[in-house]
Order: C-alpha cells, then structure tokens, then sequence
C-alpha cells in the first residue's frame, strides 16, 4: 500500500532536518562569534596604536599645578619669577571655591544631570545619541561635562566615530585621575563664553563688570547659558536668545531641586544688567605681556615636538602642569620697549583711519637671546593675541639687501666697499627700463659703501645676477636663517612665484615674507661677527618633579668670515652716520642701521644694531596700505628704534665694534675704486680722494682706469673743439672726465655723472646714449668757437696794376688793356 503523501514525516527523518538545522545554525552561531571577536581583536589594536597616543596624552596633563615663568636679573643673578601660569587666551583662572554653588548647579543641570554619578561616560545618553546617529538624525549630544572637558582640552570636535572613542576612553582615565570638583574648575575655567573670553571669571568681568564670586542666581544662569553656542546666546548680539537659553536652565535647576519655587521666580523676574557692551576694558585684565606670549608659544611648539601631542593639549598640559620656564628676558629692556609701544603718542601719525602698527624685537648681541618684545602699540588686547614680531611674515623692502646681496659678495670677494658700480638700469623691456631706485635717480658710477648707504636698487640687482639668484637665495635662507623664502610656490589661480629671483632677492619683495625675529637674528650675526645664533626665548624646561624636558641649547654656526661682517658693520655705520638712517642716531653710541620700505610703502623696517644689542623694527597697517605720515617725513620704523634703543642704553659706555685687525685706512678713487692720478684730482667736482677703510689684502694695486685728462676750453668752459686753440688769446686747461661708455636700447635715460663723463658718439646700433641731466655740461664741445674765428689767411703780393681789393687775372686785364688778341 502506498503512502500518503500528506503523511509526516517518521521520527527518524524529522530528527534528521533538526539536525541539519541545528549544524546550519551552530555554523552561523560560529562564524557570528569568530567575526565579533575579529572585530574585536581589530577594535582593541586600533584602541592600542591609534587611540593610545591620544588617550595617553589626556593621562598625562596635571590640573593642580601652577606653571611659573622665570628670568633672570641682570643685577643679582638670581632666577625671579616673572609670571605664573593659569590658563590660555583670554581666561582668568579661578579656584573651586571662589565659584558660586549655583552656577555650579545651572551648569550640572543644563548640561549633565548626572555628573556626580557616572564616571565619566553617562552610558544612557551615549546609548540614546548613538541610536539617533543611526537613525541619521544627527548628533544628539550625549557628551558628560568630563567629555566636553576632553573635547576643549583636545581641540576637536569633528563628528566621527573616532573622534567620540578618544573622547570616551579620555573621559574615563581623568575620572579616574581626578575628583569631581578638579574636573568641574577646569571644566569652568577653559569654556568659550563669547567676546573672545575663556572661562566663566573672564566671562563675568566682559558681561557684568565683577568677579564671577560676586554673581547671583540669575546672572549666573545666564552666564552658563552662553556655553551652548555663544555665537547665538552672546547676550551682547542676541540678548533675546540668551534670557530664553536663561529660563531653560532655571527651569531645569527647579525640577532638579537645585533651587526652590521663590528663588525660581524671583531669578526669573530679575532684570539682567549688562555691562561694557562696547567692549571696553574693565581695567582689571592682566595680561601677558608679548614676551610672555612668545615665550609659552615657543615652549608649546618644541614640547610639542618631542611629545607629540596636538597643539591644544600641549598648551593646556603648560598651563596646569607645574612647569618650570627659564626664559632670556631683560626686565630693563622690556620696560623700555613697552614703555615706548604701549604709549600711542610715541607712534608716528599717519593719514589712515587704521591705527599704525608695529614690531620690535630686541636682541642681546652678546647671548643671541631674544631679551625683548612688542607685537603691537598701544594697551595690549588679550593674552596669546598676534604678535606681529615674530608672527606676521612681511615684505622686508631693502633691509634684506645686506643679508641676501651685500654679504654674498663680500663673503665671495666679489667686491669691498670700495668697489665701484654704475647705478644704471639692469633690463629693458619695450621702452621701460629696471629697476628704479626710490628717488627715481640714476646715479652713475657709485662705490658699495654709498649704494648701501642711499640704499640703491640697481646695483644690487647686477649683483645678484652675478652671484646667481640660487646663490644668494641659498646664502640667505641656510646661512642667515631667512627660513620662510619659498623656492616655489603655484597659488590657486595656478599662478608660480619664487624667492629665487632678482626683485626677491635684490629689494625685498618676498612670496610670504619673513618674520621681525628672523630678521633680527639675521643682523645679530653682523653684530657677533659672522656667527648665526638662534634667538631664543627661554633656555630650559623643568617639570613638576625637577626632570629637564626641554634644554634648549642654542643652535649656531659661522655664516660668514668676521671680515665680511665687518665691512656691513662699517658701511651700515656710514648709512646711519650720513645716510638714509639719519634718524637712528643715538647720542654717544656706535649705531649700525639699514632702513627699508617696500613697494607702494606698505611695510616701512629699519633694521639696526649696537655693540649691546640689535633691534628690528617693522611699522605698517593690519590691512595693508600705504604707510603717509602727517607730521614727520623720517621712517616710523627707524623712529620708534631710536625712541626704544635710546632708553636702552641709557647709562652704558659708548665703545665701537670690534674690528679685524688687519683692516687699514687707504686713499682712492671715489669712481673706480682704485688708487689716485692727476686726473682724478682734475675732476671737475674737485678731487675724487676718498679715505675707505679696507683689509690688508683688499688695498688696490692699480692706478685709476676710469678719469681720463681731457683738454676744457677756457672761453666756453667746455671741451676743446678743433678751433679752440687757434683762436688769438683762448687758453685751455686739462680737467679729469670718466671714460665711460653707455648706451641702452630705450631713450631718455637720464645718469646724474654722464654730465662729468669723456663725449663718446660711436653707439650700437639701436641704441641710445645717457642722457645728461645739465644740458650745458663741461663734456658738451664747445660750441662757441667755429671755423669763421679763424685769423684770415695772408694774402699774396699784387701787380702794380693791382689796387687794394681789386683781384682781377691776368687774362681779364690783357682785355682790358686790348693787347694780344687772337683774331
């Protein structure tokens, strides 16, 4: 009989599809296992290598300890606390106790209810904003107040899932490090609260004009209310937005039973009074001076380096943990430059609407220490604001030339300051000619002490072009430290630019610029005789437990022969003695200084020095513009330098720089260089003798190649023609004009000496002799003797029947007498 086929299955088969089942079952139960535990595996080496790092880093910051900054006096030797350290920008640090309970509360209950539960990580919330993420309905909060701690010591606040397990796992290691209330102060104290202010005491000062102890109930709900999203609470922008943000949390606090019925209602009806909505200072800030800045930048930058660490958390481990800076500053130095700077009638006025603002950094010549700084004028602003000194990368205009031209060629032997140029245009395009100097003059003939000395243009470009721009670049950026030149840089235009080129290199105007600091280490080496030294600001680093972390020996090398810096000692003397840095002198002191100002007078330095110390200083606008002053027409920048350095060495001995001591004084000729002729002593201006200081070795052999003795008639004045001597009674006399040849292929290119040098008319074809700028020059031939001032030649004896002025030929008088006619 057959079977049903609805009949079930007998026992034996049905066991047999459990089974199956079962091994189905059991496989995807394994694999689901191994998968998890893959993941697992793979999550804890990321945890391990990627997350460590970071979480290690939150593990390592101290809260509790102060930071202190020290210098040493200059009088006694001894290390003195110049300031301690509580906090970043703008922040007031304030201790636990000194905090009102119910701003505490409004915090705790606006931002997380159960902060003195959890450990850390309020898993519920986590739980809740992760399944929100999922859902893709955003963010949903979620972060303790440990958290958001975590989140403002690190900087980030990406929304990644990494981001949020750095976060967690450095929430739960400071829980476990710290008590509630060490994580609630400093919680407190690095909060942004708009108006630029961190932390709840500065926040109180800008809103209510007094210390945070001091606010109410309702201030201090209001206060809190900010932190969310200051951009939209700032009760100076929204005032509106922040009483709502207000009522929130007073709401929260009632039903948090953080307050009662009466106080709820009376903080609700209390009406907020803000104060110094302007913006003004209460008076009562303290903030770092700009060396102080520049000192805790600097420590965060090389800490950084050797933790490795982001910038935010190296900066807050500074802050908190009980470090120990040595730092190089000279408190009498500091006092003048902020004497100077913080004194607004010092600065030089200006057309602009915009405040005139500058730079200075003082360097002391015989450490190479940076011993002080200004980043700005006037009252400073906040704590770790710009500081235009060591910052702001500027155009360096023509203070560059020493370092990246001057220094090169004599490093080379290329030239001394003697060597004569001649201050004519370099290149020619279509009728245009380069470069122009800043007076539009062309000079002629010039030795290098006067080109440094007027701060000329041509010449330096002829010899970069010499030397190659590679070369001089090079010498710049390795030798002297101008570290920011750019070798090649494509904008987003796809435009290129490059420091490795004539204009950069000759007259200063660079693709980012450098720093006032670079600059003044780079002068510092002239001063301490060719020797490179970083400036530094602080020399070592201590931690809590006395461990140097940071011994910041000072890095240097020879960047060029003591002779070479000589010669730009000697030369920037004379450039501040009788050149454009006039305005530098200081009485009874050795001054050494080059001016410089770039195209169209945006930025305006002078770069200087002293046996002591070497200052640099740049003055310009926030947003660049022409630099016009109303009531001076000297260089603010060397203004301010001398204002500053003169307070400086009040009191020290004058003494001169140390000289090489093969260096002689020689005679030569202002024009070539070379030892002096009769004919430079016949130059029309007057002997051309100069007295120049040189090494041994660089004393000229040769006699002067350049004047060439030229006869000057004595009737014009100019020089002889063919006539002049054969006139009855004119005399002549020799006179020395330079034997120069110029032609360029433009016209009208006038050279103020072209009306001194010997007439040449043989010229290229196409091109175009210099123009005198005197029409009726000594070189000009003589124009008043011609041919009709010759004596009349004797003439021959007459025939009787020759009568005085009768000249008839014989042929015509034989007519006439009618004798020996031809038929």
């Amino acid at each position: 009989m057959r079977a049903d086929k609805n009949t079930k299955p007998s026992g034996s088969a049905a066991k047999r599809i459990v089974k199956g089942v079962g091994k189905v079952l059991g496989t995807m139960v394994l694999v689901l296992f191994l998968t998890t535990l893959i993941f697992a595996c793979l999550f804890a080496l990321y945890v391990k290598n990627d997350l460590s790092a970071q979480v290690d880093s939150i593990d390592g910051f101290t809260l509790d300890q102060t930071s202190v900054i020290y210098y040493e006096d200059p009088k006694t030797g001894q290390d003195v606390v110049l300031r301690k350290l509580y906090g970043g920008a703008n922040r007031t640090w304030v201790e636990y106790e000194n905090i009102p309970k119910n701003l505490i509360h409004a915090c705790i209950a606006i931002e997380d209810k159960r902060f003195e539960d959890h450990q850390g990580v309020d898993w519920f919330t986590t739980m809740k904003a992760c399944v929100k993420m999922f859902l893709g309905q955003g963010e949903a909060g979620g972060s303790t107040i440990t958290q958001q701690l975590v989140k403002n010591i690190t900087g980030r606040d990406e929304v990644t899932v990494r981001r949020k397990l750095v976060e967690i796992f450095s929430a739960l290691e400071l829980e476990k490090k710290y008590t509630k209330k060490q994580i609630m102060e400093l919680y407190l104290n690095v909060i942004a609260l708009g108006e630029n202010c961190e932390g709840v005491e500065s926040a109180s000062q800008v809103y209510f004009g007094k210390s945070v102890s001091e606010l109410d109930l309702a201030e201090g709900a209001a206060l809190i209310g900010i932190t969310n999203n200051p951009s939209i609470y700032d009760p100076y922008i929204n005032p509106e937005k922040n009483k709502q943000r207000q009522e929130i949390i007073l709401g929260e606090m009632l039903d948090q039973k953080y307050i009662t019925q009466d106080q709820y209602d009376k903080a609700m009806a209390e009406e907020l009074v803000f104060h110094n909505a302007s913006g003004e200072k209460s008076g009562d800030e303290d903030y770092y001076s700009y060396f102080e800045d520049q000192v805790i930048n600097d420590v965060v930058r090389d800490l950084g380096k050797k933790t490795g660490y982001e910038t935010t958390i190296v900066r807050k481990m500074l802050m908190t943990g009980g470090y120990k800076i040595y730092s190089t500053l000279n408190p009498d130095v500091q006092a003048a430059v902020e004497e100077v700077y913080q004194n607004l009638d010092n600065i030089p006025a200006t057309a602009s609407s915009q405040q005139l603002q500058s730079g200075i950094v003082v360097i002391d010549n015989k450490t190479g220490d940076v011993v002080a700084v200004a980043g700005g004028v006037g009252e400073k602003q906040g704590s770790l604001i710009l500081n235009r000194a060591t910052q702001s990368y500027l155009s360096p205009g023509s203070t560059i030339k020493p370092v990246s031209v001057y220094a090169p060629a004599l490093e080379l032997g290329l030239v001394t300051p003697a060597t004569v140029m001649d201050d004519t245009p370099y290149s020619f395009t279509d009728a245009r000619h380069w470069p122009k100097n800043s007076d539009s003059v062309y000079r002629g003939l010039m030795n290098i002490n006067e080109a440094v000395k007027h701060s000329i243009n041509t010449i330096p470009v002829k010899l970069v072009a010499q030397m190659t721009p590679e070369y001089c670049f090079e010498f710049a950026k390795e030798k002297m430290g101008l570290s920011s030149l750019v070798s090649s840089y494509v904008n987003a235009a796809g435009d290129t630019f490059s420091d490795i080129d004539l204009a950069p290199l000759a007259m200063g105007g660079l693709t980012k610029g450098v720093t006032v600091k670079a600059m003044a280490q780079a002068y510092a080496s002239f001063a301490n005789e060719g020797v490179w030294r970083e400036a530094r600001t602080y020399t070592k680093v201590v931690d809590a437990d006395g461990k140097v972390v940071l011994d910041n020996t000072q890095q240097s090398h020879v960047a060029m022969k003591d002779m070479t810096a000589w010669y730009i000692t000697y030369m920037l003397e004379n450039t501040v003695e009788s050149g454009s840095g006039t305005a530098a002198q200081i009485e009874n002191m050795t001054v050494a200084g080059k001016t410089g100002t770039t195209t169209s007078d945006f930025d305006r330095w002078f770069a200087g020095y002293t046996p002591y110390y070497t200052g640099v200083v740049w003055c310009g606008y926030d947003d660049p513009e022409e630099v016009v002053l109303t009531d001076s027409s000297a260089n603010p920048a060397t203004v301010l330098w001398q204002k500053v350095m003169a307070k400086v060495h009040e009191g020290l001995a004058n003494k001169e720089f140390n000289k090489p001591t093969n260096v002689v004084e020689c005679t030569v000729c202002q024009d070539s260089g070379l030892l002096m002729t009769d004919a430079c002593r016949e130059d029309p201006r007057g002997s051309r003798a100069i007295t120049v200081e040189l090494s041994l070795y660089d004393v000229p052999t040769q006699n002067c190649n350049v004047h060439k003795e030229v006869e000057i008639c004595g009737a014009s004045g100019h020089v002889v023609n063919e006539y002049c001597k054969q006139v009855e009674g004119n005399t002549t006399k020799t006179v020395g004009l330079l034997d120069v040849s110029r032609a360029f292929p433009v016209r009208g290119i006038t050279v103020q000496d072209q009306a001194y040098a010997v007439p040449n008319d043989s010229l290229p074809a196409g091109y175009y002799p210099a123009l005198s700028p005197d029409v009726d020059a000594i070189n000009v031939e003589c124009y008043i003797h011609t041919r009709d001032d010759l004596p009349e030649p004797e003439a021959p004896e007459e025939d009787e029947e020759e009568t005085s002025g009768s000249r008839i030929s014989s042929a015509v008088r034989d007519i006439l007498s009618g004798g020996n006619q031809n038929d």
